[in-house]
């Protein structure tokens, strides 16, 4: 049997083997093969653009010789097409005629009986036009799974009466509100939603997932009964959503709250937590201590803790806390007050970056199960890890951020058998980064990263090559200036037989220059910006076969290697 000749269902199950993108090319080979290509069982989300907007010069409407023009697809591609689309994309502007409306009406008619939609894109700005077309195509809303809506205000003088949305089938909502005004202060929302089926909903002002150059109002969307929803990411402004929150959201596992700053205490945090007794992950940002407060009062069963920009001086952390379940904890930018002690029985991933604490004193963290850590220390140790008299901490990956000399207390006194990646960022210091090395025998992968620091790494090199007889992972970064080092170490490195990634980018190195080899089990290697400074240069040459072919140029002052395959 021929290729031509296989069934339909062979083709289908050929295909699946193959992304989209691997697979759309070979829709031209033949009709049979188009179709398998395009069949509903590999295409799901599928779109078809009704609509598209084209910018022109010179319109009647236009401000200042430009305008946009919305064109939509000839009605004859619709009727003749044969590909059984999911998703349907729609869009106008607000000078866009009525007649385009009336085309986009039509050929969602079209679809509607040809297609099995399932998904809606809109982009179009806020008005008369919008709240029409959800009430003509009423029916077509009520069974899509996956609805996104991208709308734009321009008229603060704009008055519309409620539109009500019910969509019974809809699974996934993204909805995003452009403002470039403060103006809008409506006292109720425009849009209201009644999705029951509803299990995961975004809605955000502008292009940004924070505040900033956000112009804050009180949305035009606001969700009804939505007794499934599992996730739900938001920015939430003071008179927002008040009746949703004050129902039961059992469901409700995944919360994601950005924040107006200024409007911290108008909201009853402790009514709005208490309704969400499920969460498992909360995402905050602008956090004080009554919030903090009532999400460890209410939500006992958290799993993953996520705060940025927040401000923990008061009561909360003035008193030893227990987190029972928490798993990761999250702490950035920010400050804090505390000499307490935080209990954190099951956490396995820590964060701490850009968090001082207040007064030169120091917060006791509990956590004999913390896996991963990541820091930044400034100066004065902002919290310190406890182990009270219980195994070592198990870390497995460590991610040290250094603004100033000194290596946080709790990463000097013990040793961490565990350990396997060992990443460090240096700014604009000179740490002793070589006399805790012996406390991380057992590091498969290390990466040093230097910013604004002429950071002389042999010290630390030779104590890794002394004490960690297992790195497989090498990875050395300058930038401004470069990470310095002499030949013997450089030299070293390629004498460690169990290398399989070495990557070096931004690196002088200073001697008399030798050749070397690469380590036969090498299996990637990037090397770029090197410079070896010497004033008898010599052959210094990788050699030029061999699976990483490496090339050298060479100036007045210095030779620079890179591998081919990387640049």
């Amino acid at each position: 049997m021929s290729w031509d000749q296989l069934p339909f269902e062979i083709y289908v199950n050929i295909f699946r083997n193959l992304n989209f993108w691997d697979r759309k090319p070979l829709s031209l080979v033949c009709r049979r093969w188009n179709e398998a290509v395009f069949s509903r069982s590999l295409c799901r989300s599928l779109c078809i653009e009704l609509s598209r907007g084209d910018w022109c010069t010179g319109g009647a409407d236009s401000a200042g010789g430009e305008g946009e023009k919305v064109r939509v697809v000839d009605d004859a591609i619709v009727e003749a097409s044969q590909r059984d689309y999911r998703v349907v994309y729609v869009k106008w502007c607000k000078d866009s005629h009525p007649s385009v409306l009336i085309s986009i009406d039509r050929l969602l008619r079209e679809l509607q009986e040809k297609c099995q939609l399932e998904g809606m894109i809109i982009d179009a700005p806020l008005g008369p036009q919008l709240v029409n077309f959800f009430r003509s195509n009423g029916e077509l809303l009520a069974r899509v799974r996956k609805l996104q809506v991208s709308t734009e205000c321009t008229d603060s003088r704009l008055r519309l009466d409620r539109c009500w949305l019910r969509m019974d089938q809809l699974e996934t909502l993204f909805w995003r509100e452009i403002v470039p005004n403060d103006q809008l202060e409506g006292q109720r929302p425009l849009f209201l939603l009644e999705a029951p089926n509803l299990t995961s909903a975004i809605v955000r002002f502008g292009d940004s997932d924070s505040d900033h150059g956000i112009m804050w109002h009180s949305s035009f969307l606001e969700l009804d009964q939505s007794c499934r929803l599992n996730s739900l990411k938001l920015h939430l402004h003071s008179r927002m959503w008040e009746r949703f929150f004050e129902q039961q959201l059992g469901s409700l596992q995944e919360l994601t709250l950005f924040h107006k700053t200024a409007n911290l205490e108008s909201r009853d945090w402790n009514g709005l937590f208490s309704n969400m007794p499920n969460l498992k992950l909360i995402q905050l940002w602008e956090v004080n201590d009554t919030m903090l407060e009532a999400i460890h009062r209410c939500c006992s069963n958290l799993r993953v803790l996520l705060l940025e920009n927040i401000n923990l001086t008061g009561r909360f952390l003035a008193t030893d806390r227990v987190f029972l379940n928490l798993e990761q904890l999250r702490l950035e930018s920010g400050k804090i007050r505390s000499s307490s002690t935080l209990c954190l029985p099951l956490l396995q991933q820590l964060d701490w970056f850009n968090v001082k604490n207040q007064d030169g004193q120091t917060l006791a963290i509990f956590a004999p199960n913390l896996r991963t850590l990541g820091q930044a220390k400034y100066g004065a140790p902002d919290f310190s890890l406890l182990s009270h008299n219980v195994p070592p901490i198990a870390l497995e990956k460590l991610q040290l951020d250094l603004y100033a000399s000194d290596i946080p207390d709790h990463l000097q006194a013990r040793p961490f058998p565990l350990l396997r990646e060992l990443n460090v960022r240096v700014s604009s210091a000179r740490p002793e980064l070589a006399r805790v090395m012996p406390n991380f025998r057992n590091v498969t992968e290390f990466t040093l990263i230097a910013y604004n620091a002429p950071l002389q790494c042999d010290a630390l090199l030779n104590q890794m090559f002394e004490h960690c007889e297992h790195v497989t992972a090498l990875t050395l970064c300058g930038f401004n200036p470069n990470l310095e080092l002499s030949f013997p170490v450089f030299g070293q490195i390629f004498r460690n037989r169990n290398l399989k990634s070495l990557k070096m980018f931004g690196l002088t190195v200073t001697g008399h220059s030798l050749p070397v080899s690469l380590p036969p089990e090498l299996q990637q290697f990037d090397l770029r910006y090197v410079k070896v400074m010497d004033v008898a240069f010599g052959a210094y040459v990788f050699p030029p076969d061999g699976p990483f072919p490496v090339v050298c140029n060479k100036t007045d002052d210095f030779c620079c290697y890179f591998s081919k395959d990387c640049d």
